[in-house]
């Protein structure tokens, strides 16, 4: 068989999406990152195919970059990083499927239709060796599980269309039903009061080291209160006066809850402050459960939330209960860093907020309109 190479190069981007797509933990962008550049000069992507009719037959491998490296980690009892890099692989064979498709219709001026991997009720694993025969393929190696070696490796049918067509998507029959990355059927929307059609409420996670997640909050509390919705903008951890409260305080339709109390940097070995804080805290998630019963809520925005739940100075079950059982309508918002595994789960969006560069690194203290 003659085989052609394949780009199969991750960018920022890319990492971000993976991570995303795979469930991982922003905390473990580091390491996938330093698994990545250590694994992607050894991998050898590339393909080889034959048509017959209107079918195309392919088979694509990453080399045995993977396998040599998965079982590195594996033996040292590395089993988090043996299956990063396993996630690794299926990442680069789908951006490997993408440069095949186009590969192909370079070729023929066909579009390749959704695939029928080797194993599947259309191509049951005794057909293996007729396929990989007529890839000219006459030896088959697998292994005790029936997966071919190297482990990253693919066979798969296609159909050729004249038109590009629908391709299955993985992320839509998902079970993760949390995932942000989820393809959910679209719902009929519902009819509020006013005559408005509105559709179900989200959940929005705003986290990272980066500026601009109490920013892009406050952005989205001035478009609802501008569309008519009844926004109430809470703040945690925070006791000073920042300078959006008085632009907010004067737009219609916005209500602050918040406490004045200025308690100051949290020292989590202090147990007296830590009660202090946990009383605040609490007194604010209970009057926004309050305005949230009494309907006056239809957008809740939860500024630096992640903190008090991470720190557990607030009642931890109650918030997941106004989360996990709020009114179908009600949008929430969530902002702060290192966002906990249980909040992120319930996020129908993440946005992750990463540092570049920051004045606070060369000295240049925070600056009021800027940063407060």
């Amino acid at each position: 068989m003659t085989f052609e190479p394949l780009s199969v190069a991750l960018d920022e981007n890319g990492i971000k999406g993976f991570i995303k797509r795979y469930h991982f933990k922003t905390s473990e962008k580091k390491d996938i990152v330093m698994l990545y550049r250590q694994l992607h000069p050894r991998v050898h992507a590339s393909f080889h195919h034959v048509i017959e009719g209107d079918t195309v037959y392919v088979v694509v491998t990453l080399g045995d970059a993977f396998d040599s490296f998965q079982d590195s980690f594996l033996q040292k009892g590395e089993i988090q990083k043996a299956f990063i890099i396993d996630c690794l692989g299926t990442e680069m064979l789908s951006l490997a499927y993408e440069e095949v498709d186009k590969k192909i219709f370079e070729k023929t001026g066909l579009y390749v239709g959704s695939y029928v991997f080797a194993g599947s009720d259309k191509m049951p694993l005794e057909e293996l060796a007729v396929v990989m025969a007529k890839l000219g393929q006459k030896i088959v190696k697998c292994n005790e599980s029936f997966v071919l070696v190297p482990k990253k490796s693919v066979v798969f049918s296609a159909k050729l269309h004249e038109k590009r067509t629908e391709k299955h998507s993985d992320c839509a029959n998902c079970s993760a039903v949390s995932c942000p990355m989820r393809k959910e059927p679209q719902k009929k929307s519902s009819t509020s009061k006013s005559g408005s059609k509105r559709k179900k409420g989200l959940i929005h996670l705003y986290t990272g080291e980066g500026k601009g997640k109490t920013t892009a909050a406050i952005g989205l509390a001035v478009r609802a209160a501008g569309a008519g919705r009844k926004v109430i903008f809470s703040q945690f951890m925070k006791g000073r006066q920042t300078s959006e409260l008085s632009s907010l305080s004067l737009i219609p339709g916005i209500t602050i809850v918040r406490s004045d109390k200025e308690l100051g940097w949290l020292r989590r070995d202090d147990d007296e402050q830590c009660e202090a804080f946990r009383i605040v805290h609490n007194e604010i998630l209970d009057k926004i459960i309050e305005l949230i019963q009494a309907g006056e809520c239809d957008v809740l925005i939860m500024d630096e939330i992640t903190y008090p739940y991470n720190y557990g100075v607030i009642d931890k079950k109650k918030l997941e209960d106004l989360i996990d059982n709020k009114p179908s309508g009600l949008e929430i918002v969530m902002t702060g860093r290192n966002a906990d595994e249980l909040l992120a789960d319930r996020a129908d969006y993440i946005t992750y907020m990463e540092k570049i560069r920051h004045p606070y690194d060369r000295g240049i203290e925070a600056r009021e309109g800027i940063e407060f």
